[in-house]
């Protein structure tokens, strides 16, 4: 109780026995188990080591990638992919079997000599509805764009803005030219780099590396 009879106890008796009081051999050891917990309770508290100068480099180039979706920049977003990556868009708009050709070929089936059925003829009109209207007056970078308008959307947005946050980051393991980003959250945790000209690149995932060099293998006849 405050200002109350039990509140006078804090007073002149309370400071005598702090001054005559002693301690026991157990209370010493608790002081010290408790004094011990605390010590190491804050040896475990992990704090995030700075980043190398070329580790620096690599979280820089991700937060461009993040400003360049938060501003729907897709100018930037394409610059900001490497080479390889810039091909296997390429690749997927202008390849064998890639977006041009498939959009002529299902067209194709709709002319008006067509034989097919009208459930098929449905289900041909709702697959090119999922593809550019006009791929052959598209650039790779036209494309890319195209791809990524469907993928802006707020949330999205706001979940890579959150992907690539610093206090989500493992490590950034770099070897020559190309760097590995290893999240601790996402559906995918391992991200891709490489330095192209001094600066940092946005990468194709191996799974598309695969499909890219299966392209070229195709396209040369192997």
């Amino acid at each position: 109780m405050l200002g109350g009879r039990e509140s006078g106890c804090i007073g002149k008796t309370a400071v005598k026995r702090t001054r005559t009081s002693r301690q026991t051999p157990r209370s010493r050891i608790q002081n010290c188990l408790g004094l011990l917990a605390v010590l190491l309770l804050v040896g475990c508290v992990k704090t995030e080591e700075p980043f190398t100068p070329e580790q620096q480099g690599v979280y820089d180039a991700m937060q461009a990638w993040s400003r360049g979706c938060e501003q729907r920049d897709t100018d930037a977003l394409w610059n900001a992919l490497s080479p390889d990556a810039q091909t296997y868009y390429r690749t997927e708009l202008t390849g064998p079997r890639g977006v041009r050709a498939t959009v002529a070929l299902e067209k194709a089936a709709l002319g008006p000599d067509s034989m097919i059925s009208p459930e098929v003829r449905r289900q041909k009109e709702a697959f090119l509805k999922t593809l550019p209207e006009n791929p052959e007056n598209m650039t790779p970078k036209d494309y890319h764009a195209w791809r990524l308008e469907a993928e802006l959307t707020a949330e999205n947005i706001a979940n890579q803005s959150r992907l690539f946050a610093r206090d989500n980051i493992e490590t950034i393991e770099i070897e020559g030219e190309r760097a590995t980003v290893i999240l601790k959250h996402g559906e995918t945790k391992r991200y891709s780099w490489f330095r192209h000209n001094g600066d940092w690149k946005f990468d194709v995932t191996p799974s598309m590396l695969r499909a890219l060099e299966a392209a070229r293998k195709r396209a040369s006849g192997q």
